[in-house]
């Protein structure tokens, strides 16, 4: 058993001096841990401002339902509240000061108690990709945050502290804040992080770790491993120093001393203020270097620095994977497959039943809320680029930057910095996308040219032909000209339920692209898009036929009842049956054909107009997976084109476990196949999409034109900073 921390109340007060022109709640935390049995000691003085008592000079805290607690002054009482909560996690005491308060008041208080809230893995965890806690203390590590209520909580939005930890010198912490004191003692290691810069809570991660580093420079690069690896390290932190000189150059100053990725002991991909908890197998994904860790690293500036008001919606999370994910994307010119890739997620996931503002978005739970606060969002700062172009979009978010570094801010402190850089007013565009729900879909139709004065106008008309009402948009219209090599971009307004337009030009128009690069938040056609695995997945009803006869029936079971429940979590329903029960496959819904040996699988093939698009090696590699491996496909109903047939079938009654996790984290794609038990993926792509509506070739006296006309992509946004 280790000795639990005794401290007295005058040695504990001689290490702090009280600020008394803080202007927020300062903790000083002293910290013991006992792992054996998942328990915690905690000494916490409090540096409180009069400003936050109330007129009796009483304050209210909240703190994990499993503690005790105590007042380590005798002028001052800690009386338990008893409130009818929901919130199981937490108690609330009333903490009354006994004498006169002139400007800052300490409290100290001391509590201790079990700290293990199991991760959890349930349907809905299963379906969002990851397990979670609010808390543990166990052998293989340690997780604290807010969700905790590991530190008094005084509902004062945002604190700063110091925090010294004692713990086994095998052991090491992580924390915000700038690192002070790493010292060894005999069999005792303590740790002390210094965060003056106010936070909105308070992380306590611990573990065995090795520790990597790059120490001479600002900010620090830190890396935290379970296992041993100097390489692996290294290419963190390299490319930690890539991105910042990015992220700097776009938006401001990074915020902190130091970054530091720390492999946590459960799979998660968690971005805390100066460091990102990543899972022992995320990390080790050759691709998250340039995918998620830059996303986490960016969240930096936005969510962990210029925090979120979570009462007025999420916004943070859709300007971060733009900076982020997107912008990789684009540097390598895929940022437009990215973001027809973001509207078709909501196309296929968004529906009259799980819609939703902007606004109301706190966090992800399911496809459909991350579709909403992270891919509408993240066209809305499209259309932003797109209307004010890049000089300005990045002056603005560097003036929301600047302006609210350590406070929290919402949308509408987003628009005040563009309406401030753009001297616009920007309601109407803000409030019709954050606090309206749907979105546009867009019909192109009655398309002719006319000579006219030795020009040629281009007349078309466009139709929002969605049940709500119209939206304000900002379209992007591509023309393409006869003899010329790259198309005439146009933008055209369109606010009308239907209007026709008259473009003018002195070359003869070949082919008209409504919106050819995805700059606009809209509902997508289904012949915009090749067919995808999430037209399944986002359905809200949806069939899957087993094959009676296999010897693997029972594996694919077990699949389809464990997508059965994540389903029913996200609102949506699967009907399974076998293949036996039905004479032919229903045209009215979205089916999964289960199985080689599946009745309908040779119906089910890859039909020629999608077949014929695939290369001769995809080919070859498709012919190999049908007899040793795993193979996977979509395609529309020839019967009825609305609706999508998805086949999966595998000759590894072992790799059915491993398909069931990990298919619904390959929703973008058409094909795909896996070799093995794991299985490995080793073939993955899209079919074309075909006869989208929103483009047309013009036919003049019969003829097709022979065009030359290039879409040409724009630059990178980060190629416009010096």
């Amino acid at each position: 058993m280790k000795k639990i921390l005794k401290i007295s109340l005058a040695i504990f007060l001689m290490n702090y001096s009280i600020s008394v022109s803080s202007q927020i709640i300062n903790h000083n935390l002293n910290v013991e841990f006992n792992i054996d049995s998942n328990s915690m000691e905690v000494v916490d003085s409090v540096e409180i401002p009069k400003k936050f008592l109330n007129e009796d000079n009483n304050i209210c805290f909240n703190l994990n339902n499993n503690f005790d607690v105590e007042s380590l002054d005798k002028n001052v009482e800690i009386i338990e509240v008893i409130k009818d909560s929901l919130d199981l996690r937490k108690r609330t005491y009333d903490v009354k000061f006994l004498k006169p308060i002139e400007n800052t008041v300490v409290l100290v208080v001391r509590y201790h108690g079990k700290v293990k809230d199991e991760i959890k893995s349930g349907a809905l965890e299963y379906a969002r990709g990851f397990s979670e806690t609010n808390g543990i203390i166990s052998s293989k590590g340690i997780f604290l945050s807010g969700a905790t209520y590991w530190v008094p909580d005084f509902d004062t939005k945002l604190l700063s502290f110091n925090l010294t930890v004692n713990l086994d010198s095998s052991w090491n912490v992580v924390s915000q804040g700038k690192r002070t004191i790493n010292k060894i003692e005999k069999d005792k290691r303590t740790v002390r992080y210094e965060s003056p810069e106010p936070m909105d809570e308070i992380y306590l991660i611990a573990a065995e770790w090795t520790e990597y580093g790059s120490y001479d420079r600002n900010p620090k690069l830190l890396a935290f491993l379970r296992t041993p690896d100097e390489e692996l390290a290294m290419r963190y932190i390299k490319t930690t120093e890539h991105y910042l000189k990015i992220y700097e150059s776009l938006i401001g100053p990074y915020p902190y001393s130091k970054f530091a990725l720390v492999e946590n002991f459960w799979e998660t991909g968690y971005g805390m203020p100066s460091f990102t908890l990543l899972g022992s197998r995320v990390i080790r994904f050759p691709w998250i270097l340039h995918s998620s860790y830059p996303h986490e690293l960016l969240h930096n500036w936005w969510g962990n620095s210029v925090y979120v008001d979570y009462v007025k919606g999420n916004w943070c999370e859709g300007i971060t994977v733009y900076m982020a994910d997107h912008l990789i994307k684009e540097q390598k010119g895929e940022g437009e497959s990215y973001r027809r890739n973001t509207l078709q997620k909501f196309t296929d996931y968004v529906n009259e039943s799980n819609d939703m503002p902007v606004k109301d978005f706190r966090s992800r739970n399911n496809p459909a809320e991350e579709a909403v606060g992270y891919g509408k969002s993240l066209m809305i700062n499209e259309m932003l680029r797109l209307r004010f172009g890049d000089e300005i979009f990045l002056k603005a978010y560097a003036k929301f930057y600047k302006d609210y570094k350590f406070q929290h801010a919402s949308f509408d402190d987003i628009r005040k910095c563009f309406e401030s850089v753009t001297k616009e007013n920007l309601e109407s565009f803000f409030s019709q996308w954050i606090n309206r729900k749907g979105a546009p879909t867009i019909v192109l139709s009655d398309i002719h040219v006319k000579e006219y004065n030795e020009q040629f106008e281009l007349i078309f008309k466009l139709s929002q032909t969605q049940k709500e009402e119209t939206f304000d948009l900002l379209i992007p219209v591509g023309i393409y000209l006869e003899g010329e090599k790259v198309v005439k971009m146009e933008k055209v307004s369109f606010s009308d339920r239907e209007r026709s337009f008259v473009l003018s030009f002195d070359k003869l128009p070949q082919r008209i692209d409504i919106d050819p690069q995805f700059n606009v938040f809209r509902r997508l056609d289904r012949n915009e898009v090749p067919p995808s695995l999430s037209q399944l997945f986002g359905s809200k009803e949806t069939m899957i036929v087993l094959p009676e006869s296999s010897p693997f029936l029972s594996d694919y079971k077990k699949l389809a009842e464990t997508w059965k429940k994540t389903q029913e979590v996200q609102g949506k329903s699967i009907v399974i049956t076998d293949d036996a029960k039905l004479k032919e496959l229903p045209k009215d819904k979205k089916v999964w054909v289960f199985g080689y040996d599946n009745k309908f699988a040779e119906q089910v093939k890859i039909p020629e107009n999608y077949n014929k698009f695939l290369s001769d090696n995809n080919r070859e590699k498709i012919k190999n997976l049908r007899s040793q491996g795993s193979l996977v496909y979509v395609f529309p109903n020839p019967e009825n084109s609305a609706m999508t047939i998805g086949f999966i079938g595998t000759t590894n009654k072992n790799a059915i476990a491993g398909l069931t996790r990990k298919l619904p984290h390959y929703g973008k794609y058409s094909y795909l196949g896996f070799m093995g038990d794991a299985p490995d993926n080793n073939l993955k792509g899209n079919f074309p999409s075909l006869n989208s509506p929103l483009n047309q070739t013009i036919i003049l006296n019969g003829k097709t034109p022979e065009i030359s006309a290039k879409l040409i992509s724009r630059k990178a946004l980060s190629s416009f900073v010096k």
